[in-house]
């Protein structure tokens, strides 16, 4: 097996390698060579992007389906992803996205993102916007069932349930979805764990709130609306943390889908495709990549409250 026929195959990229069946040095033949050496660096972290082409990715436009990209809306140049780099017209510019093959779990997600200049119609004045959307499962759409790591102006960071997703978090009040970490104990907000989970008191009162749609709200804004900004996801299990410049900005749990077997049932999303937006603004991504969890992790993004 090749790295383009791993990363084309069904097998879940994240579980695989946290369950060490790659990288423990186990009998797979090519494959725990390849995987091993030609994916991973010293720190564990494994590329998703080569820097010089789409492999393992595919594009989706609306109007032209799968991997049918005439115009050049994604293409790689110079170890980035650029999107949206094409000429401005006062046509509608379709949205669309860049997905990735492979499905991810259980892993930590990393990307480096900058704003470039050009606006389409019809958000010609607003916000630039994108997103990482992760947990991506069913057919290719616009929107697909998923959640998103907001990218946005002021916005970076927000969860937004999508195609009838839904999720879970600690929020201000049940009228304003912003994540808080009220309740959570001290010396908590570094390993990621639902409120629920803990097994002492809690110091502040709880505002649990379940969306099905809509967004909660990130607790503060550390993006730079002018140069280069990490984002990293952590998706552990049915549960993900957003950290925004080194900074956990949003938590959710309970990740649910609709039951495709069972009417008005749900069912657990914890894995899924990825991909990058293309939601009519010129964005950059760069340094793409994943690193399995361990059982014995804490979270590196720091608890804005404590600077």
């Amino acid at each position: 097996m090749n790295r383009r026929e791993f990363f084309r195959s069904p097998t879940c990229l994240g579980s695989l390698l946290a369950s060490g069946s790659l990288l423990a040095g186990e009998s797979t033949g090519g494959v725990q060579e390849e995987t091993a050496d030609a994916l991973a660096d010293k720190g564990g972290w494994i590329s998703l992007f080569n820097g010089r082409s789409l492999e393992g990715w595919y594009t989706f436009l609306p109007s032209t389906g799968k991997n049918s990209d005439p115009k050049g809306v994604f293409k790689a140049e110079d170890g980035m992803i650029h999107i949206l780099d094409i000429p401005v017209s006062a046509k509608h510019q379709e949205f669309g996205y860049l997905a990735t093959h492979q499905e991810l779990s259980n892993c930590r997600i990393h990307a480096e993102y900058k704003w470039g200049t050009k606006r389409f119609p019809p958000r010609e004045e607003a916000k630039r916007d994108s997103g990482l959307l992760y947990h991506f499962v069913g057919p290719d759409k616009v929107w697909p069932c998923c959640l998103e790591f907001q990218i946005q102006e002021t916005d970076t960071g927000d969860t937004w349930m999508v195609g009838g997703a839904r999720a879970t978090s600690n929020v201000v009040s049940d009228s304003f979805p912003m994540y808080s970490r009220s309740g959570v104990p001290q010396g908590e907000e570094g390993t990621f764990r639902a409120p629920a989970a803990l097994q002492q008191p809690y110091s502040l009162p709880l505002h649990i709130v379940t969306l099905s749609g809509g967004r909660f709200f990130k607790d503060a804004d550390f993006e730079d609306r002018t140069g280069w900004n990490s984002v990293e996801l952590v998706l552990d299990g049915d549960r993900s943390t957003h950290i925004v410049n080194g900074r956990i900005v949003d938590r959710t749990w309970d990740h649910r889908q609709p039951d495709p077997n069972r009417s008005g049932e749900m069912m657990v999303l914890d894995r899924g495709r990825i991909m990058l937006q293309d939601e009519g603004a010129e964005i950059w991504f760069r340094n793409i990549k994943m690193k399995p969890l361990n059982s014995n992790r804490k979270l590196s993004g720091t608890d804005p409250r404590r600077g």
